[in-house]
């Protein structure tokens, strides 16, 4: 008796579409078409999409004989959940995200509780800003959230900067009850404007969004950017009083001590958050620099194995801005060193950098970056 394996596969229904991806190379791939389909709703709505996702689009490189990945429109999303768009009412570029009601019941809801006052005004908030929220008349599961144009991510002060605003966000969360869950690198966005010449391609990073120029970046030091934590999709919200425990969600630092317990089948989320945030520093910094060892006993805290013997992110937080007031100016300014360096390469970046400090400090630069609250994408509060 033959046996299917692995549930069954489901149907392309867009398959013969002349533009699907299968019949013209670089063209539409599935998820794709749920923006194609939304395209002129979204434009009346106020937020334009690149042209590949137009219904009149038709590929450019058909007539001018490019190849199409070096074609802006034959970029298409790194997730079919993520759209980036511009806002008609301004020109800003902004991203949407598609929310499946039914998947994260209470991702808008947590979203829009930091974007409401009191917290919408607070600088030391730092979840991603949310400027509209819209309801696609194609589908009642599906919640579009509008979001300023983030990008991912070279001195220790830059790096320290960057660690004491995500500290301070989560600081910001948990005096909120409000648990993240899913704490890790990808679900960490900086603002990008003040570090690139112009907007970048979503896609091709080092490309003008429309494709025609080289964008020029700027550092951290000079241009003191924001950081925000996005993806709010497995957070938790409580109530004062409550119990501070939840079923173990997983996310995506899949090392959490919690979920490899098969005896536990709820934690403390909380506790949970500060294990991945110290896990994503040594990780992601501290094992691939030799420039951050002083944060050594802090991490080896937030990432004890024993919930319970974890520091809160106050007790954290608290401890974070201690050490980086007892670090020397030298050691700030002093550069971020990779472990896995060639020689020639450290040499020529150790001269580069040693030009860099004598410029920031005759322009009286601070070691720490703090970008001034303006500095911040503005929230425009929903209703």
């Amino acid at each position: 008796m033959n046996e299917l394996i692995g549930p069954p596969q489901k149907e392309d229904p867009h398959k013969d579409h002349p533009l699907y991806w299968r019949n013209t190379k670089g063209g539409l791939f599935e998820e794709d078409f749920f923006w194609r389909e939304h395209q002129k709703w979204l434009a009346h709505a106020g937020y334009m999409l690149r042209p590949r996702y137009r219904e009149d689009w038709e590929p450019s490189w058909l007539k001018s004989g490019k190849a199409n990945y070096q074609c802006e429109d034959g970029k298409s999303i790194l997730r079919g959940s993520i759209m980036d768009a511009t806002r008609l009412s301004d020109g800003q570029f902004v991203t949407i995200k598609k929310v499946e009601k039914s998947y994260t019941p209470w991702e808008e809801s947590i979203i829009r509780l930091f974007s409401t006052a009191p917290l919408a005004s607070d600088p030391h908030n730092h979840a991603v800003p949310l400027y509209d929220v819209l309801q696609s008349p194609l589908d009642n599961d599906a919640t579009l959230i509008v979001m300023p144009y983030l990008y991912r991510y070279d001195t220790v002060g830059e790096a320290l900067e960057c660690f004491r605003q995500l500290f301070e966000g989560l600081k910001v969360m948990h005096d909120n009850l409000v648990a993240h869950c899913d704490v890790h690198l990808v679900n960490v966005l900086m603002d990008s404007t003040p570090l690139l010449s112009e907007i970048p391609h979503p896609i091709r990073l080092e490309r003008s969004y429309d494709f025609k120029r080289k964008v020029k970046q700027r550092t951290r030091t000079e241009h003191p950017t924001r950081y925000h934590f996005i993806d709010f999709g497995l957070s938790r919200r409580f109530s004062s009083g409550d119990e501070l425990v939840a079923p173990v969600s997983y996310g995506g630092d899949k090392s959490v001590p919690e979920y490899k317990d098969p005896k536990r089948s709820v934690s403390n989320p909380f506790a949970i958050d500060v294990y991945c945030l110290g896990n994503m520093i040594r990780e992601w910094f501290m094992d691939k620099s030799r420039s951050l060892e002083f944060m050594r006993p802090l991490i080896d805290e937030m990432t004890r194995k024993v919930p319970e013997e974890r520091p809160t992110m106050d007790e954290a937080f608290q401890r974070f801005e201690e050490l980086c007031l007892s670090l020397s100016q030298w050691t700030l300014r002093s550069r971020f060193v990779y472990r896995n360096e060639f020689l020639v390469g450290r040499m020529y970046r150790a001269c580069r950098h040693a030009i860099r400090t004598a410029r920031y400090l005759h322009r009286g630069l601070p070691a720490l970056p703090i970008p001034s609250p303006s500095s911040s994408p503005p929230r425009t509060l929903v209703s």
